[in-house]
């Protein structure tokens, strides 16, 4: 696991799709930390293009619905 200050990362984890927004309203989101091992983030990495997603942010949301979907409690927003 990769641990660091938060403040001074804050700009470099944006960028690298590492903060996943939280929809409250359309104009308005919330930003939350998601720490994972940096073996998996390679796996993420090479799946990323390969399967269409344009970002780490938009594949982890993703795997997030689909396994809220398999388990019966997503439901979608839009």
């Amino acid at each position: 696991m990769i641990e660091c200050n938060f403040l001074y990362l804050f700009p470099y984890m944006v960028v690298l799709g590492i903060f996943m927004p939280k929809t409250i309203a359309k104009s308005e989101a919330e930003y939350v930390f998601v720490k994972i091992p940096r073996s998996l983030l390679e796996e993420v990495d090479r799946v990323i293009g390969k399967h269409g997603y344009r970002s780490r942010t938009e594949f982890v949301k993703d795997a997030i619905r689909s396994l809220l979907r398999e388990y019966g409690v997503y439901r979608s927003r839009e």
